[in-house]
Formats: structure tokens, C-alpha cells, sequence
């Protein structure tokens, strides 16, 4: 990364080389050409500007503050420099103020150490100076010379002292910087990452009513349009347009529950909730419009609040209906028994058609008192990854016969298992009663054509097997397919409405998948029908023995 410390110090080693250019210049107009020193002075500024040149080629990053003896190539050579140039020189001029800019350099860009020792050196070699040609250090000239270097050192001191203090500052004040960026950086990617995958609208209005950000789903209530966007170009938005500019107007939030009338589009419940965010006051007018206050809207779609609190009200209800189904198997036990008992002692027509109602409704009661149970079983079993490993067509073909037994006239259907031999991850009861809640839901819609249930598998060459379950029963009706596996959502007054969520949920214990489809046959001569598909996942282990010579011998 490029930080100003490391721009500050790429131009402190270029600086050197122009240095030492505008140095040979000056010596070259103040000293006469052909004079002895001018050409130690040209060769020692030579000998610096190419040793400056190689060291800023070579050099990549700056040595380390508290390392004295790393800055002698640098600080150190400079004073060095200027030094020799002041003891070569031949005229009346000094360049004792050069030591300034070492002065300068070693306060910004070194440590303490460097600092006071460069100043330190300035302090020493002045007063050298000031006595190397005095016969008496008791000399009037000399006292003075003296009493000035030593000022001038104290005077450096000073400047290398507060260059360093105003440095650390500025090195504290960066560091506070690049953290505090790089802590908005992060925050600014996790709320990015929360907007994009949070479920609810959610978008951000000026007081000009112009949208600046919206997340996805923000996006798909406002028809996917190109940013920015004016909320007043919708009419159908007309409503959270007043919103917001209530909000601005009365600066404090407002929440209330809305409705998007689109033409020819159904009205869309949304939940809006709205907030301003607050400038900040000490910035005043910074010529732009980034401090001005901003309208934060969350859109909620009452349509999904409404499905998560039926979910946890389907949960709820589950829970307590599963508890009366098990209470009520053993009265219901005794009552079908008693009536059993009842209806051999009768002989009058009229009375055994009542017993019979009391046998018919006594069955059906049961029955769903065990598809509550089933919910139970199935969210207690097998987790994804277990299960036995079996062969779906010899299985099928098992399940299907003993289906087809139980009502040999009624329970027809056409079979067209074309899966070979795949293996699949799924427990055998479990596959049965998958498959039964299919065909009898397959029985109860379909029509006497021959043919008008059909039970099929097939394995594609991705690995991926199937099981299909198809009958020509009328068309769904798309208000009713929404809620198909949904807990206790029936279209008959007579059905639990488990079936389906039966099914799903040994479908999700095993790892697989089942969807329905409006699609044909393969006759001809039938029109489409409904088809409820099974993708199975594929078994890591074969089958066992035992479970396959059983299906072979039936």
C-alpha cells in the first residue's frame, strides 16, 4: 500500500540528487573555474549525486525509526556533505543553513535518535568551526563565535524538536486514519452483504424524492428499474411517496401498513417503515449535498409476515394436534370395537346402517389421527444421509403390486420403470408410504380411461433419478397449487390435507426432492394430466442382499 510516509520519503531521495545539482551550480558561479577547491567541490558533489541516485534506485521502503546506524546512508551523508563543502569552501559565504533542511528531513522521517543526534553533530561541528582557527579561546572574536555556534546548535535543537513532535502527530493522526478506514471499509462491506441478502425491501430517498440505493428486494417491488430512480415517476407508489415526504417534513419516524395499486397488477400489501438519518452538525455547508439529511424505508411484504405466522401457527397446531391424535386412538379403539360387537347382535336393516356409518367414520377418524402421528414419526427419523440403500425399480414394482392387491378392480395403473439398476438413499417403509399418498391421490382425480394412472422411473446420465407418479386428473387451479404441501390445506372437506406434506417431508429427510408438474403422457390418445416428481439422491452403497432377494422372490 501506498502511504504518505512512503510518498514522503521517495521524494526526500530525489530531493538529495537535485541537491547536490543546485549545489555544483552555485560552487560553479561563486568559485572561480580554474581554482583548486572548485574541483574537490565538484568531485565530492559528483561522488554524492551518483551515490544519492543509486541509493533511491535501490531503496524501497524506508528503514526502521529506531535503527540510528540504517540512516547513515542518508542523514548521515548529507551532514557529512555540507560539512566537508563548508570546510572546502574559499569565499566569505558559509553553508552552515543547509544543515537546516538535514535537520528537517531527520525530524520527519526519522526517529528521536536520529534527530537529536544529527543535531547533535550540527552542535558540535559549528563550534569546531568557530575555535579551529583562534590562537586563544579567550579572544573576543572567538568568545563571540563560540556563543553564536552554540545558539545556532540550541536553535536546531529546537527545530529538530518540534519538526519531531509535529511528525509524531501527523504519523499518530495517519495510523488513526488508515485504521479508521479501514474499519469503514469493513462495516461499509457488511452492510453491502446485509442489504443484498436481507429478505426485506429496503431503499434510501433524498428530499428530492430520488432513490440513490435500493437492495434486491427493493428492487423487485420497484419492477427492477436503472438507479436513481424519482419515487414520483410511480403512480403505484403514490402512498410511500406521502410517506416520506411526511417524514421529512415532520422529522421523526413513521410506520404504517400500505397498499400498491398497479394497473392491471394485484394490489400488493406492504408494512412501511421509515427513519432520517441526522447530519452532522459541525460540517455545516460542505458544497455538496452529501451532508443533507436521507430517508431510510424498509418495505416489508405482508404477504411473507402472513406465511411466516401460518407457519408458526402450522407448527403450533401440529404440535397440539399430534398430542389429541394420540389421545384419541385408544377411546376411538374401544368405540370401533364396541360397535363391532354391537352390529353382530343386530339383525334390523335401519340399525346395521347405522352401525355402519359409526364403522365408516370411525375409520376415517383414525386415519387421520395416524397421518398426524405421521408428522411426528417423520420430523423424528432419519436425518439427511441416513437410510438404507435401495433398488428403486425392484422396490416400485413391490409397492405397486401390493398397492394394485388391496383393490384389484379399482387399483389400475400402467408402469414404465426405465431407472436399471440405481441405488438410491431412501428407507424402504418410507418409500412405501411416499408412494401410497401418491397413488391415492392419484386415484381419487383420475378417470376411467385405461392408462389414466401411470407410475414410472427413470435415471438420466447425470446420475439423477426419478420417480414420477402421473394421472389425467383435471387441472389444478394455481391458488390451491401454492399451498399443495402445505400442512392441513385441502380442497375436500374429507382429506387431512397431510398427504402432500407427508410426502415432503420424508422427501427432505433423505435428501431428496418432490415438485409437481402439468404435463402429458406418452399416449397419444390422453390429454395432459398431473404428475408429482421424485428426484432421489443417489445411494454411496449398494443394496443389501437380504432386502433384494426378498423383492426377487415376491
Amino acid at each position: 500500500m501506498e502511504t504518505p510516509f512512503k510518498r514522503l520519503w521517495r521524494g526526500y531521495l530525489v530531493a538529495r540528487v537535485f541537491v547536490a545539482l543546485l549545489l555544483a551550480l552555485g560552487a560553479m558561479a561563486i568559485t572561480p573555474v580554474l581554482a583548486g577547491p572548485l574541483l574537490s567541490q565538484l568531485a565530492l558533489l559528483g561522488t554524492y549525486g551518483v551515490s544519492a541516485m543509486l541509493y533511491a534506485a535501490l531503496s524501497h521502503k524506508p528503514p526502521p525509526q529506531r535503527r540510528v546506524y540504517a540512516w547513515l546512508p542518508t542523514v548521515g551523508m548529507d551532514l557529512l556533505l555540507i560539512s566537508l563543502l563548508e570546510v572546502t569552501k574559499t569565499g566569505t559565504y558559509t553553508l552552515t543553513p543547509m544543515f537546516g533542511l538535514a535537520v528537517l528531513f531527520a525530524g520527519t522521517l526519522g526517529g528521536w535518535l536520529v534527530t537529536l543526534g544529527s543535531c547533535a553533530y550540527i552542535t558540535i561541528f559549528l563550534i569546531v568551526e568557530s575555535l579551529s582557527f583562534r590562537t586563544s579561546v579567550f579572544e573576543l572574536d572567538a568568545t563571540q563565535n563560540t556563543v553564536q555556534a552554540g545558539l545556532a546548535g540550541a536553535a536546531y535543537f529546537l527545530v529538530g524538536i518540534l519538526v519531531r513532535l509535529l511528525a509524531s502527530r501527523v504519523e499518530r493522526e495517519t495510523l488513526h486514519g488508515l485504521r479508521n478506514a479501514a474499519a469503514a471499509n469493513q462495516q461499509e462491506q457488511i452492510n453491502a452483504l446485509i442489504l443484498q441478502n436481507l429478505p426485506d425491501g429496503v431503499l434510501v430517498a433524498d428530499q428530492a424524492l430520488q432513490v440513490r440505493i435500493a437492495n434486491p428486494a427493493a428492487m423487485a417491488l420497484l419492477g427492477h428499474p436503472h438507479l436513481p430512480l424519482e419515487l414520483a415517476q410511480l403512480p403505484a407508489w403514490r402512498a410511500v411517496v406521502e410517506q416520506v415526504t411526511q417524514t421529512f417534513a415532520g422529522q421523526k419516524p413513521l410506520s404504517q401498513d400500505l397498499a400498491l395499486t398497479a394497473p392491471q397488477t394485484a394490489p400488493i400489501g406492504l408494512h412501511v417503515r421509515t427513519w432520517l438519518t441526522h447530519p452532522l452538525p459541525t460540517f455545516g455547508s460542505i458544497g455538496s449535498h452529501d451532508n443533507d439529511p436521507l430517508c431510510l424505508v424498509f418495505l416489508h411484504d405482508l404477504r411473507e409476515i402472513e406465511a411466516r405466522l401460518r407457519t408458526e401457527k402450522m407448527a403450533a397446531m401440529g404440535r397440539m394436534s399430534a398430542a389429541v391424535a394420540h389421545e384419541i386412538r385408544n377411546p376411538l379403539t374401544a368405540i370401533t370395537q364396541a360397535n363391532a360387537l354391537l352390529d353382530e347382535e343386530l339383525t334390523d336393516p335401519g340399525q346395521k346402517r347405522l352401525t355402519y356409518m359409526v364403522e365408516q367414520n370411525a375409520q376415517r377418524l383414525g386415519r387421520i389421527a395416524e397421518d398426524i402421528l405421521d408428522i411426528a414419526r417423520v420430523h423424528n427419523q432419519i436425518q439427511p444421509g441416513d437410510g438404507e440403500s435401495v433398488a428403486l425399480n425392484e422396490t416400485v414394482l413391490q409397492i405397486c403390486h401390493d398397492w394394485m392387491s388391496l383393490a384389484p378392480a379399482a387399483h389400475t395403473l400402467a408402469l414404465a420403470l426405465d431407472a436399471d439398476d440405481s441405488l438410491v438413499a431412501f428407507d424402504t417403509g418410507h418409500l412405501r408410504q411416499l408412494l401410497y399418498n401418491l397413488l391415492n391421490n392419484g386415484q381419487r382425480y383420475r378417470s376411467a380411461h385405461a392408462g389414466s394412472l401411470r407410475v414410472g422411473t427413470h435415471s438420466s446420465l447425470t446420475g439423477t433419478t426419478t420417480l414420477v407418479v402421473w394421472s389425467d386428473g383435471a387441472p389444478i387451479e394455481p391458488t390451491i397449487e401454492k399451498h399443495l404441501f402445505e400442512p392441513f390445506f385441502s380442497s375436500e372437506s374429507r382429506s387431512s390435507g397431510l398427504g402432500l406434506y407427508i410426502c415432503r417431508e420424508l422427501c427432505t429427510r433423505h435428501g431428496a426432492m418432490i415438485r409437481y408438474e402439468r404435463q402429458s403422457a406418452a399416449l397419444p390418445e390422453l390429454a395432459q394430466g398431473n404428475a408429482f416428481i421424485v428426484q432421489f439422491r443417489r445411494a454411496a452403497s449398494p443394496a443389501h442382499p437380504l432386502q433384494t432377494e426378498l423383492i426377487h422372490q415376491a
